[in-house]
């Protein structure tokens, strides 16, 4: 979901890949059409069209989590068990999570997205390896502290459930 530079990068990533469907959706259809077109893709103009397809592996939100966004009907995430990729992570786990994790899907959460764009920019920038374990636990301390002055530190709830990726890149 979405049509901007995020679902551009996303819409690069699957293309890269190999994904033998990708659907792309956006409120603004035409929208969704130039970008689903730009990669060889398909658009939908309607997200209850899900519904009749016979098999969903990935589903990446890229609207902002202030949007509030959830599917019309999250009977497709309990049919099919996506994983799903929210790229947003403040609030942490915006309505789409809550929805998909309700539907029992797995979940890459928007701050392990964040965490792997750092790693990468971090390689890019200095021509060495990321010192992956250091990031991951600065972000644990940072975001899910109690006490931390972080201002993003207020909108990482849930503080006793850790983002996977990054308890197990800090070794914990």
């Amino acid at each position: 979901c979405g049509s901007g530079g995020t679902a551009r990068a996303a819409a690069f990533a699957f293309k890269k890949m190999g994904a033998d469907r990708v659907v792309i959706y956006n409120r603004t259809a035409s929208r969704a059409r130039a970008l689903a077109e730009e990669f060889g893709f398909e658009a939908i103009e309607d997200l209850s069209l899900l519904a009749d397809l016979p098999e969903l592996h990935v589903v990446v939100n890229t609207l902002p989590g202030s949007t509030g966004f959830q599917l019309p009907d999250a009977a497709v995430l309990r049919r099919h068990h996506p994983v799903v990729l929210e790229a947003a992570y403040i609030p942490r786990r915006t309505a789409f999570l809550h929805q998909a994790l309700a539907a029992g899907c797995e979940i890459v959460e928007g701050v392990e997205m964040l965490f792997e764009q750092g790693c990468a920019q971090c390689e890019i920038w200095t021509g060495a390896p990321a010192p992956r374990s250091a990031i991951a636990a600065a972000l644990l301390r940072a975001l899910f502290t109690a006490g931390s002055p972080h201002p993003a530190h207020g909108k990482m709830e849930p503080y006793d459930t850790l983002p996977a990726s990054l308890k197990k890149e800090a070794g914990q």
